[in-house]
């Protein structure tokens, strides 16, 4: 084979490979998707019955996730975020942008008082399992299975306690 040829075959399994790539990139995001809609819809299931004007509210909206490796302007993660308003404290939850093997993690912000700390719920496909991880510093982080009461109990304290 000349070099000429061997170029051609090359580029032939380069294109391969990246039309692969991104057809594996394009069906995990189509997951992702999915997964952050129902995790969406399942929070505002459970809240549907405690959900009362000024005192707890819900919203979803559009938003385009990014991140240090994927800049705003070039995200194709087009997805929403999800804003409960509890007794006027916002808490949101932020899709980041895909993780490796299709992770899914959302960071939830407005429920940590600890200075370092983070929370993020985060799935492993092909687990449909929510976890709720709480990272504090440089130890592992805790993890706790996600449901509406772990949900409940995370919104009821940030419910100011009257003091007697």
């Amino acid at each position: 084979m000349d070099d000429v040829q061997q170029l051609g075959e090359m580029l032939r399994h380069y294109a391969e490979s990246e039309a692969h790539k991104k057809q594996l990139f394009e069906a995990q995001s189509a997951v992702w998707a999915t997964r952050i809609g129902e995790l969406f819809d399942q929070i505002q299931q459970w809240l549907a019955p405690v959900l009362a004007p000024n005192l707890l509210e819900v919203s979803r909206e559009g938003y385009v996730a990014s991140g240090p490796s994927v800049p705003v302007e070039t995200s194709t993660f087009n997805t929403e975020k999800l804003s409960i308003v509890i007794v006027g404290k916002p808490v949101e939850f932020v899709p980041d942008v895909m993780g490796v093997g299709g992770q899914i993690s959302l960071a939830v912000m407005g429920l940590t008082a600890a200075r370092y700390g983070s929370i993020s719920l985060v799935c492993l496909p092909p687990s449909s399992d929510w976890q709720w991880r709480k990272t504090n510093g440089l130890k592992d982080p805790d993890t706790f299975a996600f449901d509406a009461d772990f949900l409940a109990q995370q919104l009821q304290s940030l419910i100011p306690r009257e003091r007697s």
